[in-house]
Formats: structure tokens, sequence, C-alpha cells
């Protein structure tokens, strides 16, 4: 049998961006009805057999939950259609599908934590009035969750390259797999500084849905120009 012609770099792109865009697009639609089902019933569950009490981070345990179930079924499309284009350039593509569903739940997860971390606020007073605190009093859990948010990304960046590394058959040189972490960790950052100055600590899962909306044309834009460059 004839081996299949490989794919142009024009090819490639195009079809990554297709498939990124289209698993998004049939991601959100479950992906709502997973958060709203997480947040509504899950959540229930969650804080009954103690695995949630006072929250995660700025999100309480209803929201935490459904952000991690809508995060998770996003991702979940998304990997699925990336896996379909990866499957004829991989041994292994399957392993894309995991990495990909937890990296970008993670992602998901540490974006809705920092839109809802406030910038500005109130302390209460030894006397028991109060006094507005600004963003230098709020630095430190500002700073923190977006390096959470941005090790996020790193960590997706790494395990993808991992299984594009192992599922090539000639390896792919180190210098395209540092690239491909390089873009993912830029682009994470980018999120992580728009979501300070976009939501200033006022976020909300309508908000965030439609963040992620129109974030999703400009990373699947940017990791199809890194892939085609890789030249598997």
């Amino acid at each position: 049998m004839q081996k299949q012609r490989a794919w142009s770099a024009v090819g490639l792109w195009w079809r990554w961006v297709l498939a990124t865009l289209v698993g998004a697009a049939i991601g959100n639609m479950f992906g709502i009805a997973a958060c709203l089902a997480g947040m509504y019933y899950v959540s229930d569950l969650v804080v009954k057999v103690g695995l949630c009490t006072t929250g995660v981070g700025s999100l309480n345990c209803p929201v935490s939950v459904g952000i991690i179930m809508g995060s998770l079924a996003v991702s979940i499309f998304v990997g699925l259609m990336q896996y379909l284009v990866l499957r004829k350039l991989l041994k292994t593509p399957a392993w894309w599908i995991l990495v990909s569903s937890l990296g970008w739940t993670w992602v998901g997860f540490a974006a809705t934590s920092l839109a809802y971390t406030p910038q500005f606020g109130f302390t209460i007073n030894l006397d028991g009035s109060f006094s507005e605190t600004n963003i230098v009093a709020r630095l430190p859990s500002l700073t923190a969750n977006s390096l959470w948010l941005v090790f996020a990304g790193v960590l997706l960046g790494i395990l993808q390259c991992l299984v594009i590394w192992n599922g090539t058959e000639r390896k792919a040189p180190k210098r395209s797999l540092f690239w491909w972490i390089l873009v993912n960790t830029v682009l994470v950052a980018f999120m992580a500084i728009a979501i300070l100055a976009v939501f200033r600590g006022k976020g909300s899962l309508y908000g965030i849905l439609w963040f992620f909306i129109e974030f999703t044309p400009f990373y699947a834009t940017i990791t199809a120009a890194t892939l085609a460059k890789m030249k598997l």
C-alpha cells in the first residue's frame, strides 16, 4: 500500500485551527451543562463527603466544582479533535487527549480563580471599623494566582511535548520542543495579564466563558503555526 503523503505546513495549520475551534464549540455546549451540574448537584455530594468545605482560593465550593467539571468537558473535546489531526503524525496520539484534558482543566480553574481574586477590598480594623485596601496589599495573592496559572501552562506544554517527542518515529529536535513549551507559556502568561486587566477581581462565570471563547481562535492560530514549524 502506498504511504499517505505528509501534509504541507499550510495543510497542518488549517486542520489544527479547525479542529481546535470545532472541539471548543462542541466542548462549550457540554461544558456549560457540566458546569451547572457541578454547581447545583455534584458540589452538594462533594461537600457532604468533606472534599470541599470553604472552597479553593477565591472560589467557593459550588463554583470550584462547576469550573473543574466544565473545564474538563471542554478540554476533552478539544483534545479529541486535536487527536484526529495528530493521529496521522504520532504513534500514540491518544495520550494527547489525556494530558491536554488534565492540563487545560488546571488552566481553566486557575484562570477563573485569578479572575475572582479581588484587586481591591476592605479589611476590618482592631476597633471594628473598615479600611479600604488597594492593589498593593493584594499583590501577594494576585501574584500567587498568576504564577499558578502560568505554571499550569508550563506543565501543559511539557506534557504535550513528551507526547510529541515519544510519538514521532524520528525524534523531534529539542529546539522544536522548546518552542512548543515557550509558546504555551507565553500564551498563558498573556492570559493572566488579560484577566488581571479585564476582570479586576470581579469575575463571573458568564464573563469567563466569553473570555475563553475569544481566546480560543488566538490560541489555535499561534499553536498551529508552531506545530507546523516543528515539521513533524
